[in-house]
């Protein structure tokens, strides 16, 4: 069928159309392949069918491929390119591929672009004409550089950087100007994709690079966004006119097509496979390439490259319209490096310390006559996955080098050193931090060595530290990755008689992040109850981070926790992006100590230092490390090359790298002669600081550890601990106060007040709408009939004088404070009412929250059972505790309606706090609680729930409590009820608002409140009986005289508390007499109880007196509940009969 395919393939080609289908998958940028469809097709008539086929797994290839005669891969997978190539065996149709070619490919399959050989070809005769000799080669990671690029540019001195196609603008100013524009070289290859292309080209024309003496030359797949004139670049013939990645790729698509077409007008005897194969050059098009220069704003041709020579049409120009200056080619001596640094994230350093440690050897004129280079490997990220990983690798080994710089983390440099080792190089590899278990072997690592010393030696110092500042208690938490520190540190803590606070369960913490802290909050809650303040973390970031958060989510705040850290964090915390976060982890950390192995110490380091600052700018962590990693190595190269031993011999090398010992910005460099670690480091004792300028934590500089001195421990300066003192903390929390900081740190808290007037004005308004609301709908039409005759009096009339007294402890507990007057007083209010203590751990204070919140749940369920009348109500239990509602709505509704609204307003009095944010505020009643955090908003909304039910229902139920009781003698006018409801909530709301303030505006405030409510009750009878009403006006007057009294008192301050209790007393019995001979002259008593029978009459009978059984005889009248008769015998007493 195949050789039949091929035979009429040209009969096809003039009588029907060609079938083309366009490959693409879940890998391909949407909308590419059908935009390159639909330009593609406007090119040709009816040549070709174009067919759109998706691929989204290499099984569906069979089903999706149906015998095309061309097909287009842009599925941008490997493993789908691999299995069109076989069914293109099968099936017999040409592959069509944009990609670049692998080591093996198909005779189907051609390219649409030429061999990368010949791209380097092309560069190479642009280069040569301009005469460059010394050069910067810029690109993304998908243009590696490769052997074939070595042979050609062997002579040149060039330094390859890789910069990724998917950073933004700021990254590649960021690039511009801290990684090339230091190095000093003006001529500069650009090998990226188009839109990183224009993106670095803006960048340079920023920084003034694009001027007079500078050279750009553009490669093939960036030439199609060029910007800023005199930039000169390269492509494919045919590809000129492109202007983005879909022309550029169909334009090489057309080319291919249009050669396809051209089969039909040949002579010769041959099939298309054969045709193609001749007219390309190992399945590549052939090499023309055509010179690009931008003049004036335009793109214009300024001459081609055919058979690697260079036709100049039009004269080129270039920046400032002056010719590149030549370099003199130098002997070169290339190291890799680790370049998963660059990409200008936290690890930029690592590799700009290398490079810096290169530039200043060039100033040492150690080995003038060669030139070190250096070739970047980027093969940090892939080489978890292995065969990609060695692969990235096996084309770095074709590029020789001496040595390798390889990475900062000790995982990825194990794995360097057994993927090398797989591909039989024995590099000597240096790295500036890297320490583990595997990387301290000499003996299988021989060819390793690392410029700093396993962290565990930091934790023996944390320890010396706490036996110096008399520290006996430390807190230690640690992760899996970490347990060999851990264990470590444990073993030592013991030796220097160290206790470790928290118990094994309370140490480990695995994978922890912050939206866990719901499940783990108990565990930090009972860390946090030890009151221990210094804490070991021995965990991985970004663990430790959220860890911090959950601490101060927790409760602790700043100098709550004082962090001892093994290594480097400042920069680590101030990585977090979201604000509320970052604040937390600053505030957390700030005043902690970090030991941590010095960088640019001494003169010889502060003068690196400032080499380095001036060339690359203020941030410099790391970077001292990656200095002293590139000095040794080449201080190493140098020993050799003097030695006369050849330095391409990696174990000659490695031999001479071991005997190195020189002074580095990081102190005395050299390495143990038994392991692959630095030997004896100096450890930097650093204090948590915060720099104002750049708004972030740094670690400031106090001392050293030197375990090469005779004086262990250093201290050029007191260390400045969380509260900005020098005094050394304890190692364990306790203030006077009972809370968790210190009285001093009390202030006012403006935001949480604004919240807390804000909440009491909406309760009292939402009390006042709910009032008027139940009032209309309920209570407007009800009136009272006056008690004028005399009647029974029962339990329940009782309860409601007994409101009247609870009432008048309330409402003056809620008044201006009397506390410090009336001691007898005072206890009565406490009992009528729960009174707060704003100091101490608030323990009883939650007791008193929970209680409100379960009272309110069974004000909710006695609602439900006495309001709606269901046929489960007809239960035993339900019946009973129908009862027991009934007996409890006074008590909940009427003498709990001030304790409860107190209680849940006291929620929000977050009026004082220790810091400025909303968070730093805490309860007044139980300081241990900051409000407005995620634990505390739960209580808030819990109180507002409750308020909002509470509040309608117990107004509601205190008339209903009347109606349903038909017998109560005593009854309330319902607009009273409205009227004291209203009153109630308005006189708490000021005593948690208005109080805190002033006293006297709170007192006057209350007089005049008390004063409309007396108006009001003299206006109105509040009550069908008289007596009950000149008791609430009496009452009313006996409190009116206490906010009178204790006004004046907190505003004149005459301490004189007997005077001032005389005077109260004084009035309140004037009251109490007044109100007794008003009762007795003109209020008569209407409420009777029973009259006991004479006991006299009985002893008569015993004794036997002229008194009979009869005589003592009770008849009851059972017929009214009204009415009762007392008898007594005529032989005894004379006949008394009592009708009421």
């Amino acid at each position: 069928m195949g050789i039949l395919k091929a035979l009429l393939l040209p009969i096809f080609l003039v009588e029907c159309q060609l079938i083309v289908d366009i490959l693409y998958s879940p890998y391909t940028e949407q909308g590419f392949a059908s935009n390159l469809k639909v330009m593609v097709e406007q090119s040709f008539q009816d040549e070709f069918q174009f067919n759109l086929v998706y691929l989204e797994n290499y099984w569906d290839i069979g089903l999706a491929i149906n015998s095309p005669d061309i097909v287009f891969d842009l599925s941008f997978s490997a493993s789908l390119l691999e299995s069109i190539k076989k069914l293109a065996e099968i099936q017999n149709f040409i592959i069509g591929s944009i990609a670049k070619p692998t080591f093996l490919y198909s005779n189907w399959e051609f390219f649409m672009h030429n061999s990368w050989e010949n791209h380097i070809k092309t560069l190479y005769s642009i280069i040569s004409y301009l005469n460059w000799q010394t050069f910067i080669v810029i690109s993304d990671e998908n243009y590696g550089e490769n052997n074939e690029f070595y042979n050609y540019f062997f002579d040149k001195d060039y330094h390859w950087f890789y910069f990724s196609n998917s950073n933004d603008e700021k990254s590649a100013d960021l690039f511009i100007g801290r990684v090339i524009q230091p190095i000093g070289i003006k001529n500069i290859v650009i090998l990226n994709k188009g839109e990183s292309t224009k993106l670095l080209l803006k960048s340079l024309e920023k920084l003034d690079l694009l001027s007079l003496g500078t050279g750009v030359v553009v490669g093939s797949e960036g030439s199609w966004n060029l910007y800023g004139n005199g930039v000169a670049s390269y492509t494919e013939s045919g590809l000129e006119t492109a202007d983005s990645n879909i022309s550029y790729e169909g334009l090489a698509i057309i080319n291919f097509l249009k050669l396809v077409l051209s089969f039909s007008q040949t002579s010769e005897n041959s099939d298309l496979l054969e045709f193609l194969m001749k007219n390309t050059i190992d399945h590549h098009p052939i090499s023309k390439f055509s010179l690009l220069n931008i003049q004036n704003g335009l793109k214009v041709i300024s001459g081609s490259i055919a058979n690697d020579t260079l036709y100049i049409m039009n004269p080129l120009k270039y920046p400032g319209d002056s010719l590149a200056i030549p370099n003199s080619p130098t002997t070169s001596i290339n190291i890799w490096y680790d370049s998963s640094g660059l990409g200008l994230s936290d690890l930029d350093t690592i590799s700009i310390g290398e490079f810096y440690a290169l530039d200043y050897y060039k100033t040492l004129h150690s080995l003038d006559g060669f030139k070190i280079t250096t070739t970047p490997c980027n093969c940090a990220v892939i080489l978890y996955d292995q065969a990609s990983g060695f692969s990235c690798l096996a084309k770095l080994v074709t590029i020789p080098a001496v040595g390798f710089l390889t990475s900062f983390a000790p995982w990825t440099s194990i794995l360097y050193l057994y993927a090398l080792r797989s591909l039989n190089s024995s590099i000597p590899n240096v790295s500036p931090y890297a320490t583990s278990s595997l990387t301290q072997n000499k003996t299988a690592f021989p060819e390793f060595m690392t410029i700093v010393k396993d962290e565990r030696f930091n934790s023996k110092v944390i320890l010396d530290l706490a036996v110096v500042f008399g520290w006996k208690n430390i807190i230690v938490l640690y992760d899996d990755n970490n347990k060999n520190t851990y264990l470590y540190f444990i073993a030592l803590a013991e030796k220097f008689n160290i206790k470790i606070a928290n118990r094994p369960d309370l140490q480990k913490i695995d994978n922890y992040t912050r939206d866990k802290y719901p499940i783990w909050k108990d565990w930090f809650a009972e860390i946090i109850s030890l009151k221990v303040r210094l804490f070991v973390i021995f965990l991985s970031p970004p663990f430790a981070l959220y860890i911090f958060e959950s601490f101060y989510d927790a409760g602790l705040r700043q100098g709550d926790l004082i962090l001892l850290c093994n290594n480097r964090i400042a920069y680590g915390l101030s990585l977090e992006t979201d604000i509320e976060q970052r604040r937390k982890l600053l505030e957390i950390a700030y005043g902690g100590i970090v030991i941590a192995q010095t960088e640019w110490i001494g003169e010889y380091g502060e003068m690196l230092k400032n080499g380095f600052v001036k060339k690359y700018g203020n941030y410099t962590d790391f970077g001292c490390w990656a200095f002293d990693a590139a000095m040794l190595l080449l201080n190493g190269i140098e020993f050799t090359i003097k030695q006369g031993e050849n330095v391409k011999n990696y174990e000659v090398l490695n031999k001479n790298l071991r005997k190195q010992k020189f002074l580095g910005c990081s102190g005395t460099v050299s390495i143990e002669s038994g392991g692959n670690q630095r030997s004896f480091p100096t450890l930097g004792i650093y204090s948590l600081r915060w720099d104002e300028r750049i708004q972030s934590l740094y670690e400031d500089f106090a001392g050293k550890y030197d375990l090469s001195s005779a004086q262990l421990i250093t201290l050029y300066k007191s260390i400045l601990w969380y509260d900005n003192t020098t005094a050394i903390p304890t190692d364990t929390i306790v203030y006077e106060n009972g809370c968790p900081f210190p009285k001093s740190k009390i202030s006012n808290s403006n935001s949480g007040a604004k919240i807390l007037y804000g909440i009491s004005a909406a309760v009292v308004a939402f009390t006042i709408v709910i009032a008027l609301i139940i009032w209309k709908k309920f209570w407007k039409n009800i009136t009272i009939k006056k008690l004028t005759t005399a009647a029974h009096i029962h339990f329940e009339d009782y309860i409601l004088m007994g409101i009247i007294a609870a009432d008048f402890f309330q409402f003056i507990s809620q008044g201006p404070d009397i506390s410090d007057l009336y001691i007898l007083l005072s206890k009565a209010c406490s009992y009528s009412l729960i009174h707060f203590n704003s100091s101490g751990t608030g323990d009883m204070y939650w007791i008193y929250i929970y209680s409100a919140m379960v009272i309110a749940c069974y004000w909710i369920f006695s609602a439900f059972i006495l309001l709606f009348k269901l046929k489960i109500l007809n239960s035993w239990m339900l019946r009973h505790a129908r009862k027991i509602s009934l007996l409890l709505l006074p008590i909940i509704g009427n003498f709990l309606f001030i304790p409860m609204i107190s209680v849940l307003l006291s929620i929000f009095q977050c009026d004082k706090g220790i810091g400025s944010s909303i968070t730093d505020s805490f309860i007044k009643n139980d300081c241990t609680t900051y409000c407005w955090t995620q634990k505390y908003s739960i209580w808030g909304a819990l109180s507002i729930f409750f308020l909002g039910i509470y509040i309608p229902l117990a107004i509601y139920f205190r008339e209903y409590y009347e109606n349903i009781n038909d017998h109560i003698n005593i009854k309330t006018n319902p607009l009273f009820f409205i009227e004291k409801s209203i009153f109630q909530v308005i006189i708490v709301s000021m005593n948690k608002t208005i109080k805190i303030y002033n006293e006297s505006l709170h007192g006057l405030c209350c007089i005049i409140l008390l004063l409309i409510l007396i108006a009001i009750s003299l206006k109105q009878n509040s009550y069908n009986y008289s007596r009950m009403n000149l008791w609430l006006i009496i009452s009313y007057l006996a409190i009116l005289c206490n906010f009178i009294l204790s006004s004046v008192y907190w505003l004149i301050k005459f301490d004189s508390i007997l005077l001032w209790s005389m005077v109260q007393y004084s009035l309140w019995l004037i009251l109490i007499v007044a109100g007794i001979i008003i009762q007795y002259k003109w209020l008569p008593n209407l409420l009777i109880t029973d009259k006991s029978a004479d006991i006299t009459i009985f002893f008569k009978f015993l004794m036997g007196s002229h008194v009979s059984a009869a005589d003592i005889n009770v008849i009851r009248n059972e017929s009214s509940r009204n009415n009762f008769s007392y008898r007594q015998t005529p032989n005894s007493l004379s006949r008394l009969n009592i009708q009421y």
